[in-house]
Formats: structure tokens, C-alpha cells, sequence
């Protein structure tokens, strides 16, 4: 089912997870090496971080974080050690700000993916 960004706030705002495991006892938890953990605290003031919250219309209060993934709503963040950009309906992999401030092209790469996501 299909879910518009306006049903996903809502759910959010009752404290609904989208998606949410039912039988806990068999998960086990793999820490990805290939993703970075993020320091919310730090990226949160950085202008590349609040330029892109900007472009996808959401403020630093819509957003949450844990140690390897933001959540910006229908969409995850998570930073990669990879030095490539990849965007699906639900995921942005990115290498870290540092890395995407300090490379014109990839930033430029970024925002063609974020706005063709926008479009679409």
C-alpha cells in the first residue's frame, strides 16, 4: 500500500511505526561496516545537512536519528565510505558531509537525485 507524506506524519505523530518486527527473539543485529555511524549533534549544524532538510520540506524536528541512519520521513539517509550517491524511493546513501562539501560533483550529483526524487 501506497503512502503519502501527509499519512506517514500523521502516523508518526500518534507514535505509529511504518514498519515494526513482531517476534523479536530471532533478530540478530549485524553492525554494517560499510555505514558510517553518524553524531546527529555535529551534522545537524552544518549547512549542507540543513540545506537538504530544506529541499525535501521538512525541519529538524520531523527528523530522527540513531547510529547509522536518519530518518527523514518516507525517506532513510544513511553515509557510506563509498564515494558514490545512490537514491530509491525510500533510501539516499551518500558519502559523509565532509566528503560531499569538499567535492563540487558530488554535490551536484546529490541534488540532481534529490530533485528528480522531488519530481517524482
Amino acid at each position: 500500500m501506497a503512502m503519502t507524506k501527509r499519512q506517514f506524519s500523521q502516523l508518526q505523530a500518534m507514535g505509529i511505526e511504518l514498519w515494526q518486527l513482531k517476534n523479536t527473539d530471532k533478530v540478530s543485529v549485524v553492525h554494517n561496516e560499510e555505514y558510517l555511524d553518524i553524531d546527529f549533534s555535529s551534522i545537524r549544524e552544518t549547512i549542507i545537512f540543513n540545506d537538504i532538510v530544506k529541499s525535501l520540506g521538512l525541519s529538524i524536528g520531523e527528523i530522527s536519528c540513531n547510529e547509522n541512519l536518519i530518518s527523514l520521513g518516507l525517506l532513510s539517509w544513511k553515509f557510506s565510505i563509498k564515494k558514490d550517491i545512490s537514491l530509491t524511493q525510500q533510501h539516499l546513501i551518500t558519502p559523509s558531509l565532509n566528503v560531499l562539501d569538499n567535492s563540487p560533483e558530488l554535490k551536484k550529483a546529490l541534488w540532481q537525485k534529490l530533485q528528480d526524487h522531488l519530481i517524482i
